[in-house]
């Protein structure tokens, strides 16, 4: 075949909306060029982008770099899944190679990071003057000091609990006392592990086995042990297993001594990691396809079918009460889409709801699932990536990014828990959400949407009235169990006539007695974790706050350590206040761990013997901490099962009984007009752990200074639809969401004159138009994050006159230019279309 030099187009991971032309010089296969990983330089860089077309007429204006390295040797984006990423690119106004970027697990495209390293140097006057005025300039070269190694700039952020060193390594660089040297990661490959392999005729023929087994009598016994081994593995239709395995019950030259014989052969295969990580004890039941479906559930089930059956685009929401059986409706649709020969997708919106839903599925369809989802290691995404793209997994299940799973012929696509806003990436682009990509995917794909919830995002409920989707409901529960008995306490009248004992109310500490003495399991509810929100002096009011950011630290206990839930800075918590000198700062405010504490001590003092687990992000950072939780809980060895919104959803036992709902009010009043949606969601789903069960009732206890908000009376109702049809009243009036998409362009900058100015000018270039509504620019709540003052401007887009966002980001388009012809160096910003964020 004749070499030629081809021109390609290729989209990199940087925020620049554009391809970039590179050539193959002697090429002898263009045929398969798009969706292959390419390595270039780019600004003095190495790059990892995606070939997505042919260049037919490249520029003659330039010189036309060449590729550095073609990385695979087929295409690992498939047509569909770059018409996704092109689609996200734009909606969400991120560049096409960002959005391939995310599309691909971590670790998979080789990178290069900036690295420091220390240079020989003498400590003269010079030297003491450099760092007399700076002390954390002498703390960086410190820590660089110390290691013998260069060290990232992330390592070195994380050691000094800072948010940006850069302007002191630019000093330090200066100075000559240190360098910079771009590194090159590794990249995540297929792991290789020695298999043992004994489908010999030896364990075929009852003859030859026989004798194998008298020699080995005769001249070793371990040999006959392994041979007993492999005999009965053989039985069982296990044809391999791990060399490594082996050597923990037999010397390594006990098991070559087969292979001399021929008995067994020893190779180097490639595995799959998350083989070896699967759970010895499952969290599931039964297996739930044999479960006969109610007739609710098998109208929902038979409207889906019907849909998957005609292979056209069609997207459901499928309303169920907590409880109702809504899985068994995806278990049954994802086995009729499997008999079609197509696959499924099944997302779910955080972690913490995974196990327990991983184990029902295993249940039924054992081997064909791959699980994605951030908390794995690089190497289990990118083995269950590749298995969702060998079809040796014909169903994946998965958080966010699982959305960009490499599946083939998909058929049905579920997003459970439609409503959470974990679904919506906030930071890095492109920030898409991943419930609204479910369904343009779908509508590419030619397959079928299903969204699940018993409380439904109201853009998501409002769609459902306007027929744009079918609209499937199940409002009793399954197994003839009954919904919870639902009760306020009111804790401003409990207080005051002595009702109170620190954070609990009496009547839920009787019940939570009550529970225990019949050994049934409890949840308590409080969305906020740490000791305390805040230390506070009580003599001059002094409050620690973040110096990078401008909130209050919350105190942990446990380290006694006052930590920013933003940037991750940390520092030690003084009793006295470093401000006065008082001798005892005051905890305001309450977490997770400060209601263990209390918990913990009422227990102890009325003699009651009881295992309290908590379950929020400081506890469950190790890698199968979740599933180690559940499965104490689930077993009864533990009692308590306190967290934050991890305990709100997800969690099917039929041992829990009792639901506490700590402090009700905390999102309440939040600057945010989904408050009051948000605030009934958790309190519906939470509220659903109770009582799922026929033969144990459940009960649900809200403890709340507000028993009269509207979100707080129909949660006691369980009246999703009630609060609805009265929210969007006031959404439609407001134009809020459904009726219109709010767009939210942050500016950030260390330096805040700069700031405010760059905000006007960019304001000064918006178009101006009777579609949107511009409002700002607006000084947020936290005014300043991670060393870097805020700004903000929000857009009402009006869907009635941009049904599909096009005028909207035209304008933000322009906007953009006229900003960009005057230079804010300092200043950055971000565009957030669809944004879920608070001001």
């Amino acid at each position: 075949m004749q070499s030629k030099n081809v021109y390609i187009k290729i989209a990199l991971p940087i925020a620049i909306d554009q391809l970039f032309t590179y050539q193959l010089k002697s090429y002898q296969n263009e045929s398969n060029l798009i969706g292959r990983r390419a390595l270039v330089s780019f600004a003095n860089r190495s790059l990892t982008g995606v070939i997505v077309d042919y260049d037919g007429n490249p520029s003659s204006d330039y010189v036309i770099k060449e590729v550095t390295e073609l990385i695979d040797d087929e295409p690992i984006f498939d047509a569909s899944v770059i018409k996704l990423c092109s689609w996200i690119a734009e909606y969400y106004m991120a560049s096409l190679g960002e959005t391939l970027k995310a599309a691909l697990p971590q670790g998979m495209s080789p990178k290069t990071i900036i690295k420091a390293n220390i240079l020989p140097h003498i400590e003269n006057d010079a030297f003491e003057a450099f760092f007399k005025n700076s002390p954390k300039r002498k703390e960086l070269f410190d820590v660089l000091k110390n290691q013998n190694k260069a060290v990232s700039v992330g390592t070195l952020q994380k050691k000094l609990r800072t948010a940006s060193v850069s302007q002191f390594l630019t000093k330090l660089e200066e100075f000559g006392l240190i360098e910079f040297k771009e590194v090159e990661t590794k990249r995540v490959k297929a792991k290789k592990m020695k298999t043992v392999r004994f489908e010999s005729q030896y364990f075929s023929d009852d003859e030859k086995y026989l004798e194998l087994l008298k020699q080995a009598e005769k001249k070793s016994p371990q040999r006959l042990k392994l041979l007993e081994m492999l005999y009965e593995m053989s039985q069982s239709g296990i044809g391999k297993v791990l060399y490594k395995e082996l050597l923990n019950y037999f010397s390594a030259p006990t098991i070559n001594s087969l292979k001399k014989l021929n008995v067994i052969s020893i190779e180097l295969e490639e595995v799959d990691r998350n083989d070896f990580n699967k759970p010895v004890n499952s969290l599931a039941r039964t297996n739930e396809f044999e479960l006969k479906l109610t007739d609710e559930q098998a109208i929902a089930t038979n409207a889906i079918v019907s849909a998957m059956n005609k292979e056209e685009f069609k997207t459901f929401l499928l309303h169920g009460v907590t409880g109702s059986g809504k899985t068994l409706v995806y278990i049954q649709t994802i086995h009729e889409c499997l008999k079609k020969g197509k696959t499924a997708l099944l997302l779910v919106p955080e972690i913490s709801l995974t196990p327990q839903l991983i184990d029902r599925f295993e249940k039924v369809f054992s081997g064909e699932i791959a699980v994605i989802h951030s908390r794995m290691s690089d190497g289990d995404r990118y083995d269950a990536w590749r298995k969702a793209r060998s079809n040796r997994a014909r169903i994946v299940i998965g958080a966010r990014s699982a959305i960009f799973a490499p599946l083939q012929n998909l058929g049905l696509i579920i997003v459970d828990e439609e409503h959470e806003a974990s679904y919506k990436q906030e930071s890095p682009n492109p920030r898409y959400n991943a419930r609204d990509t479910a369904i343009v995917r779908a509508s590419f794909e030619s397959a079928v949407v299903v969204l699940g919830s018993a409380t439904p995002s109201f853009e998501s409920y409002y769609n459902a009235q306007i027929k744009r989707y079918e609209l499937l409901q199940i409002l009793s529960r399954a197994d003839g169990a009954k919904m919870p008995q639902v009760k306020a306490i009111d804790t401003i009248s409990a207080g005051k006539s002595g009702q109170i004992l620190g954070t609990f109310s009496k009547e839920m500490l009787d019940q939570i007695i009550s529970r225990i003495e019949k050994h049934e399991g409890i949840i308590l509810f409080q969305n906020r974790r740490g000791f305390a929100s805040f230390l506070e002096c009580p003599d001059c009011a002094e409050v620690p706050t973040c110096k990078n950011c401008s909130v209050t630290l919350v105190y942990h206990k446990t380290s006694n350590q006052l930590r920013c839930h933003y940037c991750g800075y940390t520092a030690k918590a003084h009793r006295f206040c470093v401000r006065c000198g008082y001798p005892n700062m005051s905890e305001v405010g309450t977490g997770t761990q400060r209601i263990e504490d209390e918990l913990n001590e009422f227990l102890l003092s009325n003699e009651i013997d009881a295992s309290i687990e908590r379950m929020d992000l400081d506890t469950t950072k190790l890698k199968g901490s979740h599933r180690a939780m559940l499965e104490r809980f689930s077993e009864g060895r533990t009692d308590i099962l306190l967290g934050t919104q991890m305990v709100a959803k997800g969690i099917d036992f039929e041992r829990v009984t009792l639901v506490g709902v700590v402090n009700a009010d905390i999102q309440l009043f939040l600057p945010d007009f989904r408050a009051g949606e948000r605030t009934l969601q958790l309190l519906l789903q939470v509220s659903g752990r109770a009582g799922r069960s026929s033969s144990k009732s459940g009960e649900v206890l809200i403890q709340t200074a507000h028993p009269n908000n509207p979100a707080i009376i129909h949660a006691l109702e369980d009246d999703y639809i009630g609060f609805y049809h009265k929210e969007i009243i006031y959404r439609k009036n407001a134009l809020y969401p459904p009726y219109s998409r709010f767009c939210m362009i942050e500016f950030t900058s260390e330096d805040d004159n700069q700031l405010t100015t760059a905000v006007k000018h960019f304001i000064f270039g918006f178009p101006r138009s009777e579609k949107y509504i511009v409002l700002g620019p607006v000084l947020p709540t936290i005014s300043k994050i991670r060393g870097r003052y805020r700004r903000l401007i929000i857009i009402k887009d009006i869907k009635e006159f941009d049904q599909n966002g096009n005028h909207i980001r035209s304008a933000i388009k322009k906007a953009v230019e006229n900003y960009n012809k005057k230079k804010f160096a300092k200043v950055k910003f971000t565009v957030d279309i669809d944004t879920y964020q608070n001001v």
